[in-house]
């Protein structure tokens, strides 16, 4: 919905790049009303800000009104006027300008409607305060044979992406060899900067005795398994030295790829638990940022 689509918008101003942050917005929403509420939400942020530069006026440019595209350009400047201002309180510390933020974290963020739902039945959550690790498991199989652990980290990485220039920023933009950036991610959303969380799902006996270990990607929709690694426990014969880790994924044969996706898919790894990630990893990262402005505070104020 539009409030999703705007904290969605608001999460990738902070933690990605100028570009990625207008893709996500313009991929979350499909109606210009849903455009204007996203996008005045997001230049309502400091790190808004950058997205709401001249290159992404041009972006959205092509999907929406005049009109709208007006009030866009009118929130870009009403924020950048806004932000200035702020500049010159010097008078301000660091432990108030930590505790304002949090307090307009706190204020403007709600959890979207499936992140707040909890994941799809039989799954339960499992996480701690402090810890950007996630898990999700359940049991699977005649006397629950199988234990399913779904695990991802609600922690982006802030050297994962090359800051963007507005000639940078260009979504029609292809290589010499005529592939975009997405073309790396096969079977994923094909709309630049898509969205992407990396998981793992461990497929394990419940006497302990073998598991199977799938590395994944999900844009909220598909799933994508990178690698599946499997291990034994022979104690009478271990092995000395470097477990073969299994080949890449990629070079199996198609029937082959295609039964691991039906394996992972009956033990609930689907496209109602991927949306499901999505959601819970920008609830989680959002909590914990806002803890984390709060604990900084009363660390620097002592």
């Amino acid at each position: 919905g539009h409030r999703d689509a705007a904290a969605s918008a608001v999460m990738f101003a902070r933690t990605r790049t100028a570009a990625a942050a207008a893709g996500a917005l313009v991929r979350a929403v499909r109606s210009p009303l849903g455009a204007e509420r996203a996008f005045g939400a997001l230049a309502g942020r400091r790190a808004g800000v950058e997205c709401a530069s001249s290159s992404v006026m041009r972006f959205c440019a092509r999907e929406y009104s005049s009109a709208v595209r007006a009030r866009m350009v009118g929130w870009a400047h009403a924020s950048r006027r806004g932000f200035a201002s702020d500049g010159v309180k010097s008078e301000r510390t660091l432990t108030e300008a930590l505790l304002e933020e949090h307090a307009h974290e706190s204020a403007a963020y709600e959890p979207s409607e499936t992140a707040t739902a909890g994941p799809p039945a039989p799954f339960e959550l499992h996480e701690t305060k402090g810890d950007a690790e996630v898990t999700l498991t359940r049991k699977f199989g005649d006397n629950d044979a199988e234990e399913v652990t779904v695990t991802f980290i609600a922690q982006e990485d802030p050297y994962e992406e090359d800051d963007f220039d507005d000639e940078d920023f260009d979504i029609d933009a292809e290589a010499e060899d005529g592939t975009t950036e997405d073309d790396d991610v096969d079977g994923l959303n094909d709309d630049e900067d898509a969205i992407t969380i990396s998981f793992n799902v461990v497929v394990s006996k419940t006497d302990g005795s073998a598991y199977l270990d799938f590395d994944c990607l999900t844009d909220g929709e598909i799933i994508e398994i990178r690698h599946v690694g499997f291990e034994a426990f022979d104690e009478v014969n271990p092995v000395i030295g470097t477990t073969y880790s299994g080949p890449n994924f990629e070079d199996l044969e198609e029937s082959v790829q295609d039964k691991f996706h039906d394996y992972l898919e009956e033990r609930g790894i689907n496209a109602d638990l991927a949306n499901y990630i999505i959601e819970a990893h920008l609830d989680k990262e959002q909590r914990e940022y806002t803890s984390w402005l709060e604990r900084v505070a009363h660390f620097v104020k002592k």
